[in-house]
């Protein structure tokens, strides 16, 4: 993942630390946060991402589990600065006319990091959002997309790719959307300057995270927006 997208997925993370004094051995909130701390820490540096996996070994003894949390979450704020060091100005990437390889990695790869859930609001959605988008994500995640009056087309492409994949991906329609936004993990929140079936292709574009507090209005918002959606 480009070093822009890594620093702002675990910014969110730092921003949305669970409450490990419910940690249970099954807790899934609390198992999906540590992998993805550890998956994208990989990324950057695998001897850091080691030491988060030895104190992952320990959070389910009750006795050390703050010691290995506090061992986990310093990584993390370690591994952030060293980011911020060299993204310092970070606000998201822009993409110049023409470079839609460039768009379509950097969305690509965005996807692929998530862990839990994914909801996608775009107008415009077309078949290649499938094939070119979501084919990079983990069957284990949960998609939602939500999209204009033109989604209905999209109908045998979507029975076709969920045959096939066995991701569970739910879509609705909606005429009360006009953003571009996505939605990872319900933690981050990153919005788009043109429909992702255009992006990149004869105008400059953006790729932008918010910040934690706006992404969390925005999600409210998008949420209600889907309840009063049709399916």
């Amino acid at each position: 993942m480009e070093p822009a997208l890594l620093l702002a997925e675990l910014q969110a993370l730092a921003d949305d630390v669970p409450d490990f004094g419910t940690f249970t051995p099954t807790s899934r909130a609390h198992h999906q946060w540590l992998g993805k701390v550890h998956a994208l820490i990989q990324q950057l540096d695998p001897s850091e991402a080691l030491s988060v996996s030895s104190s992952m070994a320990f959070v389910g003894i009750s006795s050390v589990r703050d010691a290995s949390l506090s061992q986990i979450v310093g990584i993390l704020h370690r591994v952030i600065a060293r980011l911020e060091a060299e993204v310092p100005q970070h606000g998201g990437q822009a993409f110049g006319p023409g470079a839609v390889y460039d768009f379509f990695k950097s969305l690509r790869d965005l996807l692929a990091s998530a862990r839990e859930t994914i909801l996608i609001v775009d107008p415009y959605l077309d078949e290649q959002i499938f094939d070119t988008y979501l084919a990079a994500v983990s069957r284990n995640v949960a998609v939602r997309l939500l999209s204009g009056k033109k989604m209905h087309a999209l109908k045998p492409a979507l029975a076709k790719f969920v045959s096939q994949s066995k991701m569970s991906i739910e879509a609705r329609v909606s005429e009360a959307i006009h953003d571009r936004v996505v939605f990872l993990d319900g933690r981050s929140c990153w919005v788009l300057g043109q429909s992702i079936k255009d992006a990149a292709k004869t105008k400059p574009t953006y790729l932008a995270p918010l910040d934690h507090e706006t992404a969390k209005l925005k999600m409210a918002a998008y949420q209600d927006i889907w309840v009063n959606a049709s399916a």
